[in-house]
């Protein structure tokens, strides 16, 4: 199981918090070629129109202000229609969505600042992957593909990763997990990781509270994946809030 992830960084609207996202979705390894290809199928109707055949999908270039304007005066916006259509897409594919919203100032970064305990924002995400994993797919290995950020967070998180995994007993119990995380560059036809990109992003504006965006999120929040824990609905999004009151939430 090939579990891509990305991050988006913003500022909710009404609060002023600052918040980070950390997502991304779960493609089957044995699909992934098939994926690939209708991916392109989806988006080819739009080179030439919102971007050309070897262009990255953004979800910060797709929904945007521009966007918005374009919809207000026309009615419709090709941008809106591809990230729409690539969402439905993935949806009808059954693939799920994974991720982690945090409010804390000391962790929201996604950057362990100790490489011998790892922060709570991955924990969560991990514990999240290993029970869809145990449960749905018990013969596999999810691998963790993140999107390419400067090198120093990478080393700091892949020590602070593989040593959770390796010595202590919470990250041991994580085993249907690859334990050693994987980095990649969203070129122009990795497409596992320009879904993360979208779907993050569609998180980020929901929790940012531009309500502007809900039909994108109804359709992410039906791509997550939702469990029995301890007698409680537990989703595969973990929102970790620093102060009570904000109102949007999974």
């Amino acid at each position: 199981m090939l579990i891509f992830l990305d991050e988006s960084f913003r500022r909710n609207v009404n609060s002023s918090t600052e918040y980070g996202v950390l997502a991304g979705v779960a493609i089957p390894e044995d699909i992934y070629h098939e994926f690939q290809l209708d991916f392109y199928g989806v988006r080819k109707p739009y080179h030439g129109l919102v971007l050309k055949e070897d262009d990255e999908v953004h979800g910060k270039e797709l929904l945007n202000k521009a966007t918005l304007k374009r919809m207000r005066i026309r009615g419709s916006s090709s941008h809106w229609s591809l990230a729409e259509d690539l969402l439905n897409f993935s949806r009808s594919r059954k693939i799920k969505v994974f991720g982690v919203v945090c409010f804390r100032p000391c962790i929201k970064s996604f950057v362990c600042a100790d490489e011998t305990q790892l922060d709570l924002t991955f924990r969560y995400l991990f514990e999240r992957i290993d029970t869809y994993m145990k449960r749905e797919f018990p013969e596999r290995i999810a691998k963790l593909v993140f999107d390419n950020r400067e090198h120093t967070t990478h080393e700091a998180n892949a020590r602070a990763i593989t040593n959770f995994f390796v010595k202590s007993a919470i990250g041991k119990g994580y085993d249907s997990i690859l334990r050693i995380p994987l980095f990649a560059v969203s070129q122009g036809h990795n497409y596992g990781l320009q879904l993360a990109d979208l779907v993050t992003t569609v998180i980020a504006l929901n929790f940012q509270g531009r309500r502007e965006f809900r039909p994108l999120w109804n359709t992410v929040k039906r791509m997550f994946y939702v469990s029995d824990v301890g007698g409680n609905q537990q989703t595969s999004l973990k929102v970790m809030r620093n102060t009570p009151g904000i109102p949007w939430s999974a």
